[in-house]
């Protein structure tokens, strides 16, 4: 008994370490996503179509975790290499900072750039499947929902207080025409928290197996993953709502240089996508808990699909400034969700010594999608802006267009594929 008590003592700390360690990690992956990112190649004067390509590479990286499936050996143990690789890779973004400072041509800092950002996703999806698997052993599978309701709180709260903050000072040297400055401030900040995420995740217990987990065969992990129908429709569902993120690689560029927003502004209106967020994240966690993932699943995509048509009529001239605040707070009930159910949902279909083959295909077969996609969507955006956002006569600007589809898209996976997937609860495997 007493011993049952000190394991449980340690997962209960390596719990408390893990919502420290996902908090940490979601600042720096603010400092290098949208709103941040789009500054960056601002800087750099690179085209619409091109930052969206850019943008999805994290995408694109995500095929890393099928290489990460196949060339990892042994599941136990990871943490050491996990937490060095996982550093690399966050300072590999602290270095993205300083491209912009170099004297360099442009073409070569976009090179430049594109290479480390590449690089540094590697690392991070070479290493997302094992430590995925390492962190979740600590929480109790019917638990899941609230756990990771109450982490993604913690993670979006400050959050909030961080992007607002970053994003006032950005506004403000770019104002005084010294963003220079600005992001050798970013860097410094990077590189601090990368080093407060290596302690955190330090600080959580790494499990070791009651039995030593076989490694399995090119042929056994094709049948574990593909060989279950359900399964088969849970990647499928994965990829398509992978192309209803592609419009987002393309948001922030039109936000910033067609809408005239402010970084101020789009990061005030983060707070309250975030602060939404997180109250609806323990109730959609309650939710899945108890009815299961795909009913849960459906609520998130009717409210996105909404979100999406209003955003559709965002354009210059328009109520813009009241429509984007309003998809704003419907994608971030959306979010509230998606996130962690796209992940549950595949871990109710397979055992526990399963769970890093099946989140690494995955992802990597959603991130080749979303990349794909992207590019094709990017030689659209690029000739509807040369033809003067001109299309069949109408004046329209490509995010518009492509924000309608995509509600169409969501609306099509809530009313003809989720109805596929059976109800199926969390529960202990």
């Amino acid at each position: 008994m007493k011993e049952i008590k000190n394991i449980e003592a340690v997962r209960h700390r390596g719990r408390i370490f893990y919502i420290i360690e996902a908090a940490l990690e979601y600042f720096i992956s603010l400092c290098v996503t949208s709103t941040f990112l789009t500054a960056l190649l601002n800087e750099m004067q690179v085209s619409t179509a091109h930052q969206g390509i850019i943008s999805s590479i994290a995408s694109l990286a995500c095929c890393i975790q099928l290489v990460a499936v196949f060339g990892v050996k042994k599941s136990y143990p990871c943490k050491r290499w996990v937490s060095i690789l996982n550093l690399v890779n966050q300072l590999l973004f602290c270095l993205l900072y300083l491209i912009p400072l170099t004297s360099f041509r442009q073409e070569l800092k976009i090179v430049l750039f594109v290479g480390m950002l590449f690089s540094a996703y590697f690392c991070q999806h070479y290493l997302t499947p094992s430590r995925t698997q390492w962190h979740m052993e600590n929480v109790d599978d019917n638990k899941r929902g609230i756990f990771t309701a109450n982490k993604e709180i913690v993670s979006l709260v400050g959050g909030m207080i961080f992007s607002q903050c970053a994003g006032i000072m950005l506004d403000h040297f770019k104002a005084k025409g010294d963003t220079r400055t600005c992001f050798v401030i970013f860097a410094v900040t990077i590189a601090l928290l990368s080093l407060l995420h290596l302690i955190s995740m330090i600080g959580i217990h790494e499990i070791k197996p009651t039995r030593e987990i076989p490694k399995k065969t090119f042929g056994e992990i094709l049948r574990t993953v593909f060989g279950n129908k359900q399964l088969r429709l849970v990647l499928l569902f994965d990829a398509l709502f992978a192309i209803s993120l592609v419009p987002g690689h393309f948001s922030t560029v039109y936000l910033t240089r067609t809408m005239g927003f402010s970084y101020t502004y789009i990061t005030l209106i983060g707070i309250f996508h975030s602060a939404f967020r997180a109250i609806v994240s323990r109730f959609l966690g309650r939710y899945a808990d108890k009815r299961s993932w795909t009913a849960m699943l459906k609520l998130c995509l009717l409210v996105s699909a909404g979100g999406y048509v209003v955003f559709a009529f965002c354009a210059p001239g328009s109520f813009g400034w009241l429509l984007y605040p309003i998809y704003s707070l419907a994608y971030a009930f959306s979010m509230g969700g998606t996130n962690s159910a796209r992940i549950n949902l595949c871990l109710d279909y397979v055992s526990h010594e399963d769970r890093r083959y099946i989140l690494g295909v995955k992802n990597a077969f959603s991130g080749i999608v979303d990349f794909c996609v992207t590019l094709l969507v990017s030689l659209a955006v690029e000739a509807i802006e040369s033809n003067g956002n001109m299309i069949f006569g109408f004046h329209i600007y490509p995010q518009q267009l492509l924000f309608f589809a995509n509600a169409l898209l969501l609306l099509s996976l809530t009313f003809f594929f989720l109805p596929k997937l059976k109800k199926k609860k969390s529960q202990t495997v």
